[in-house]
């Protein structure tokens, strides 16, 4: 026995975990390998691996190996925790390449939980379980990911292998927050940002500073400005420029010397169709993808010369192509595409600015919610997946006693998350929501009517590229939206049965139309607007006393009256103008006010103060409107979101929103060699 640990300890000596002789912590592990290996008492071998892993975390070499030892023991007890050991080998100690060779050998044969490989030697393994402190781009040694916290203007990272979050102190200018800042580009070298932001004034700038926030200064500031890269000799930002009197988008090129702009492609159309530009790493090309207009909105992905000529349009397809980014050699072009049925990471070959052959497919089911954030030196590629929680829940309310008559059931959905913007038709036979996954369009766009009858969920598409306000029409038979086309931000009538939009005005928010259907009221166009949908006619303004009341949290199902509250009290007041109805008054939190079909009571559900989401109480009013006492339900549900009772004011459905579970991830060996 003596003798094979003496030839464990020189095992252990030749393969460099033994720095010395008499290395206590080199010792201890050839111990606690021989009671894995030689007496087989692995409960022992267990307890003097953690024992080690305790008192020598700093000795590399030797906990390394530690960790892949307790890897090995838990996999022949049959235990779960082998993959977690292999995995914080891999994530812990990088720089032991030999052993972290050998645990991702094991971890790919294992296929446990955070690991899958692919065809061609693909590994992917999960890297932080909890990545939601995880903010913006891989840098380009692949060491961190960094991010700007527009609250500071500090920098701040995360080391991808470590998972420590550090950061990088803003010395330059400090505000209390960068107000709007709706986008930042880091140089090719790691040393300098570019973002944007909006003065106290209102006014829009392009800075460029140093990451420690020195040197700051502006670069542009005749409007807004996205940048999008750096140019790789830092001579140059790639931005998009807007022009809002003409409601125009350009694509620019902006000088970091003089602040001269290059004009490369003008987009005539509303912001969201380009979110993504991107320079070759030669500098000779730039790639970027454009939502155009369709039925739904469709992204083709285009290149041109940094001269703004020779645009072309790559890997064309009826499907949705967005752009990722160049592959590290600039030979190649990664995109997000659904079109073979899920969104995946496709590859297109590019030389000299031109297509060859046809897209490869490189990792299917990459999902349209998660986040590409770089690659390493080595062609390794970070993403963030996102993965939104939450329910849809159905009960029972008795609208006079408040109390629950059947307690909430959770109801199956297609998409993951909570729904939002939940409105029963008018008939009661469907439910109108936009679902809460990511995987298909551009985000919230999702219109989806469920039958209340079969739970048969009806996806309805549009040509509607972004949607904040939605509401049934009386008939039942279509809706109400402020939404964005990719040419136009305005309020349409959506058919139900064809997704067919029609414009109906340049309002904004709150679309409700009268029970002829007749006439339309919003708010938008200096104040609350009513317009006869057949002549065009419009009047603007309500008068509530001597004051002229801008805007209203719902309106009666005829549209004649409105609910609003102000200072504490919730009132109702005439579209012909008068004094207001005090409801309820005495209130400390703020409510969304929702009026109940048959005109009879408001539904307010309480928002928090400070945060202007929904309170962590949920706290639901019945307010009756010709007067009485309000009365609290009896219903009181953690994250409670989009509460809305049904027309039969018993049936009722509201979502949960249990937030978003981020994970950090890496697919090793994805580019091919």
């Amino acid at each position: 026995m003596k003798t094979l640990l003496f030839l464990i300890i020189a095992f252990l000596f030749l393969t460099g975990s033994l720095s010395a002789q008499d290395n206590k912590a080199s010792v201890a592990l050839a111990a606690a390998i021989y009671q894995e290996e030689v007496t087989g008492n692995l409960d022992k071998a267990v307890e003097l691996y953690l024992d080690i892993l305790k008192k020598y975390p700093n000795d590399r070499p030797v906990a390394a190996r530690t960790l892949y030892h307790l890897g090995l023991v838990n996999e022949k007890t049959g235990k779960q925790k082998a993959s977690e050991y292999f995995t914080r080998l891999v994530n812990t100690y990088p720089d032991q390449k030999e052993v972290v060779a050998l645990a991702k050998e094991k971890l790919a044969e294992l296929g446990g939980q955070g690991v899958t490989k692919g065809s061609g030697g693909l590994l992917t393994r999960r890297v932080l379980t909890d990545a939601s402190g995880v903010r913006g781009i891989l840098t380009t040694d692949g060491k961190f990911i960094r991010g700007l916290d527009w609250e500071t203007g500090d920098v701040i990272q995360v080391d991808v292998e470590g998972g420590q979050t550090s950061r990088i102190t803003n010395k330059g200018l400090r505000t209390e927050r960068l107000y709007y800042v709706e986008g930042y580009a880091f140089s090719r070298d790691g040393k300098q940002i570019a973002f944007d932001r909006y003065t106290t004034e209102g006014k829009p700038q392009l800075l460029i500073r140093n990451l420690d926030g020195t040197a700051l200064r502006t670069i542009y500031d005749e409007s807004s400005t996205i940048p999008f890269d750096w140019s790789p000799d830092a001579g140059s930002i790639l931005a998009l420029r807007g022009i809002i009197p003409d409601n125009e988008k350009e694509l620019v090129l902006i000088s970091t010397k003089d602040s001269s702009v290059r004009v490369l492609k003008k987009v005539e159309s509303g912001p969201y169709v380009l979110t993504r530009a991107s320079f070759s790493p030669d500098g000779r090309s730039i790639a970027f993808s454009l939502v155009n207009d369709g039925n739904p909105p469709q992204s083709e992905m285009y290149i041109m010369t940094t001269d703004g000529y020779n645009e072309v349009v790559v890997a064309r397809h009826p499907a949705e192509d967005e752009l990722l980014a160049w592959t590290p050699d600039g030979k190649s072009l990664l995109f997000l595409s659904d079109r073979s049925g899920t969104w995946d990471i496709w590859s297109i070959r590019i030389i000299e600015g031109k297509q060859q052959g046809d897209p490869q497919l490189l990792k299917k089911d990459f999902g349209k919610g998660s986040k590409f954030l770089g690659f390493t030196p080595d062609g390794s590629l970070y993403y963030k997946t996102l993965t939104p929680l939450g329910h849809l829940y159905f009960g029972e309310v008795d609208l006079e006693t408040g109390k629950v008559l059947v307690p909430p059931a959770q109801i199956t959905t297609r998409f993951n998350g909570p729904p939002s913007r939940i409105n029963w038709s008018p008939d009661g036979r469907r439910l109108l929501y936009v679902s809460g996954g990511f995987e298909i369009d551009h985000g919230n766009n999702n219109l989806t009517i469920r039958s209340n009858e079969t739970g048969e969920e009806h996806f309805l598409s549009t040509r509607l590229l972004k949607i904040w306000d939605i509401y049934w029409a009386p008939d039942s038979r279509s809706i109400l939206a402020w939404g964005m086309t990719v040419n136009e931000n305005a309020l349409f009538r959506i058919e139900t049965e064809t997704g067919e939009i029609t414009k109906l005005a340049n309002g904004r928010w709150a679309p409700r139309l009268s029970t002829d259907g007749k006439t339309m009221v919003y708010m938008g166009n200096g104040g609350i607007t009513k317009r006869n949908l057949y002549t065009g006619e419009e009047s603007v303004g309500v008068k509530v006393g001597t004051k002229v009341l801008d805007n209203y949290d719902d309106l009666s199902p005829d549209c004649q009256k409105a609910a609003f509250q102000e200072n504490g009290t919730i009132y109702t007041v005439s579209l012909n103008g008068g004094e207001p109805h005090n409801l309820f008054p005495g209130l400390t939190n703020y409510y969304v006010l929702r009026w109940t079909r048959d005109g009879s009571f408001i539904i307010a559900q309480a928002l928090d103060n400070i945060s202007g989401f929904y309170a962590a109480t949920s706290e639901i009013w019945r307010i009756p409107v010709q007067g009485g006492t309000p009365l609290k339900l009896d219903l009181a549900i953690p994250r409670m979101e989009d509460f809305a009772l049904h027309p039969d004011n018993r049936h009722f459905a509201y979502s949960v929103n249990d937030g978003t579970r981020e994970e950090l991830w890496v697919m090793e060996n994805f580019i091919p060699k």
